[in-house]
């Protein structure tokens, strides 16, 4: 089956600095490579951080594009498969020619691709790794705006660190993003005294989850840390209330989810929750963030849509500081430059291309999230 293409028509809008269309059509294109889940079992997530992109793409073109020429977003589904991330960035970088591109979601789909971009020597952003594990492959064509498993895991332990809350048993995603998440965890946890009595995975496929729920009730646990994807959180929500099971709950990205809140809303109550951004951050760069988002989109951004609109507004920065027709290694080195404050932090890579965003704390309370740190 042939992959699925879409091609993001950036707008020629004399916006910032009154370039015209046809100006732009003279310069001609400079070209951002996406790869991400638009169908499977996460595409709600790639989705989401498409929308994020493609925001930033307009924007970039509204202010005259990619010094003067225009941006275009190639983008490819890759399903979340690994192997088809390695055919669509091949096809990126050698049909496409691609300038940058950012093929990732779920992490290990990141880690496979980091064989190619090494090899052709071009420029890759994890917009959405997560996990640490991408920034430990050797490779210095790789660089990682979001924020890694280690901070995440650090910001967990903390708002897990309440009087009374001494064991948790753990439910996560059976992949590169899950394992090392909770392995990150048990170890933050460990050094405040919080045992993990229990840790469980779960598939993609699974549909189920009473096995893995009445096995973490059995240890009866202090509280439960849900890390699980959208729609199956609401499936393990239903189901820990057919079960009885009450306790306190915390968890990442994935139980911020309007629709999560429609539907279940009423059992999150009290959920604690890191991750990376949300619209209840009120500060210049998410506002700034926000405004711009819903002007464009028509609708209000979530934490996936940032992940997206950072890597944008990062990869096409570089872009733009790169130069006219700059190549490869000149890019790479903009990346490695860049000092861009982004809605979730400042964006400024170290040696290792990690951006070092930091984790933010939420808690769902009376039906909205609130800001606690």
């Amino acid at each position: 089956m042939p992959k699925k293409e879409f091609r993001v028509a950036a707008l020629s809008v004399a916006f910032a600095v009154g370039l015209s269309g046809a100006a732009f059509a003279q310069e001609g294109t400079v070209k951002i490579g996406i790869g991400l889940p638009l169908t499977g079992q996460i595409a709600f997530l790639g989705q989401q951080f498409l929308k994020g992109v493609k925001v930033a793409a307009a924007v970039i073109n509204e202010s005259g594009g990619i010094n003067g020429s225009k941006l275009e977003l190639v983008v490819l589904d890759h399903k979340g498969l690994p192997s088809e991330a390695v055919s669509v960035a091949k096809r990126l970088i050698d049909e496409d020619h691609v300038s940058i591109l950012d093929v990732d979601l779920p992490s290990s789909a990141t880690i496979a691709v980091e064989g190619v971009t090494k090899t052709a020597r071009i420029p890759q952003l994890g917009g959405y790794a997560c996990s640490s594990l991408p920034l430990q492959q050797g490779n210095p064509w790789y660089f990682q705006t979001s924020l890694t498993n280690d901070t995440l895991a650090a910001a967990t332990a903390e708002m897990m660190h309440v009087p009374g809350n001494k064991t948790v048993a753990m439910l996560a995603p059976n992949d590169d993003y899950g394992r090392s998440t909770v392995a990150a965890a048990k170890d933050a946890l460990a050094k405040l005294g919080i045992k993990v009595v229990y840790a469980d995975y779960y598939e993609n496929t699974q549909t189920d989850y009473s096995s893995a729920l009445l096995k973490m009730r059995s240890y009866n646990p202090d509280s439960l840390y849900l890390d699980v994807r959208w729609p199956d959180s609401l499936t393990v929500l239903t189901q820990m209330s057919e079960f009885g099971i009450k306790k306190p709950l915390y968890s990442t990205i994935n139980f911020y989810n309007p629709k999560l809140v429609a539907q279940a809303g009423k059992l999150m109550e009290g959920t604690s929750i890191a991750l990376n951004w949300a619209p209840e951050l009120n500060d210049p760069a998410s506002d700034a963030f926000k405004k711009t988002f819903e002007a464009h989109a028509k609708e209000a951004p979530d934490a996936n849509a940032e992940l997206g609109w950072t890597a944008g507004m990062v990869m096409a920065n570089a872009l733009r500081a790169a130069g006219k027709g700059a190549d490869a290694e000149a890019i790479r080195q903009a990346l490695a430059k860049t000092d861009w404050m982004s809605p979730a932090g400042l964006i400024k890579f170290d040696e290792h291309g990690d951006a070092h965003v930091p984790a933010h704390i939420l808690r769902f309370q009376g039906g909205k999230y609130h800001v606690v740190k």
